[in-house]
């Protein structure tokens, strides 16, 4: 049976919905401490993946080079002169001849091409992808090869409309392209923008001091959340990855769901479900992150940033709320995008059911905060406080 978004409601915009981004997207093959997923793109999207992390090099030698998925550190790449068949121009690329430490997967045009397959198709023509675009080199042959391949499945952003609040309906059948937006500012010739397809992305998270604030204006996708524990732990035993992955996860989800930037429920939240690690098998840990009890924490760590994000909009005199099917809800922070290793059906029929979940708890909410708010009769001195908006 088919995960489909669509059905959640046309106009169900990004940051009411709860949906699977698969971790390392494209490393289907290596060694036991670098593979991260075990399907391609297209059987990924199949199964309910809607964004792919994707990091790209360009691999080969002087007679010729593919831009790749990679794992890892790459050997010193050196300055080459190519043509590509799918832009049809001559780039000046930089080419390495291969991994230090990791490992390659598949190839950028394999990728786009299945992306492209899966919102033609007649059952998923409704659905979206988001390829995320991180880490990676040769920028503008990249940007320049999604725009060639996906053609007029490419998401061109053309209002000014916030990335988060875009509808379903507005992304129905489209592949969304965001690149670190730090790389497209340090790629001056690439003259590519969101109108073209190319948008980009913003980390909230701040390495020290105070987080990035959200900013309405900006044209690209928001977000807050940060994968990865110390590779260096490799005392760690799989539950011990599992509980640290847990801890930092929770710690970063209460950082925004308690932020009194009013703007936190427009931030899509990214919690990280996988387990990283410099030795021992990456699928063993998963493994243990989704038996009975991994399940079941990733739920408590799931809830935990919306009941935090819930309880500290109880607090405001005045909160955001939106309507659908008839219910009023409350507008809070959670984890909209939960990253994973080895995507499968049940993994993100399991991330997709939160979707209700959600829609419960933030209705509940709202009513709760209502109840509050209720005028005192006219025989009372107590003042209410202000109205919902």
């Amino acid at each position: 049976m088919e995960i489909t978004y669509f059905n959640l409601g046309p106009q169900r915009r990004l940051h009411e919905i709860i949906f699977a981004g698969s971790h390392d997207a494209a490393i289907t093959s290596g060694k036991s401490n670098a593979q991260t997923q075990n399907l391609n793109i297209y059987e990924q999207a199949k199964v309910g993946v809607r964004l792919f992390d994707l990091r790209i090099l360009a691999q080969g030698d002087e007679q010729g080079a593919s831009l790749v998925a990679y794992h890892g550190s790459a050997k010193k790449a050196k300055a080459r002169k190519m043509h590509s068949d799918h832009t049809n121009k001559t780039h000046n690329i930089e080419v390495s001849s291969g991994m230090n430490l990791g490992t390659t997967g598949l190839k950028l045009s394999n990728m786009l091409k299945s992306a492209k397959r899966f919102v033609t198709e007649p059952v998923t023509k409704n659905e979206f992808l988001i390829l995320k675009f991180d880490k990676c080199s040769n920028w503008k042959l990249i940007a320049e090869t999604c725009v060639a391949i996906l053609d007029d499945k490419i998401f061109k952003k053309t209002n000014d409309i916030e990335f988060s609040k875009l509808t379903l309906q507005d992304l129905a059948g489209k592949v969304v392209c965001v690149f670190n937006d730090k790389a497209l500012a340090e790629t001056p010739d690439l003259t590519l923008g969101p109108q073209h397809g190319i948008l980009g992305f913003r980390s909230l998270k701040s390495k020290s001091g105070p987080n990035k604030a959200y900013k309405p204006a900006y044209q690209g996708m928001q977000y807050f959340g940060k994968g990865g524990t110390p590779i260096s732990h490799i005392w760690k035993t799989k539950r011990g990855k599992r509980q640290e992955n847990f801890d930092k996860q929770k710690k970063l989800m209460l950082q925004m769901a308690n932020s009194d930037d009013l703007q936190s429920p427009n931030v899509l939240g990214m919690m990280y479900w996988t387990a990283t690690g410099l030795t021992h098998s990456i699928k063993l840990r998963d493994e243990v992150l989704w038996n009975r009890t991994g399940v079941h924490k990733l739920g408590e760590l799931w809830r935990c940033g919306l009941e935090a994000s819930i309880g500290h909009q109880m607090e405001l005199e005045r909160i955001k709320c939106l309507e659908w099917g008839g219910k009023m809800r409350m507008k809070a922070f959670f984890p909209n995008i939960v990253m994973i290793d080895f995507a499968s059906y049940d993994k993100c029929k399991t991330i997709y059911g939160l979707n209700k979940l959600k829609d419960d708890m933030l209705a509940r909410a709202y009513d709760q905060y209502v109840g509050d708010v209720q005028p005192a009769p006219s025989s009372q001195k107590q003042q209410a406080r202000p109205a919902l908006v």
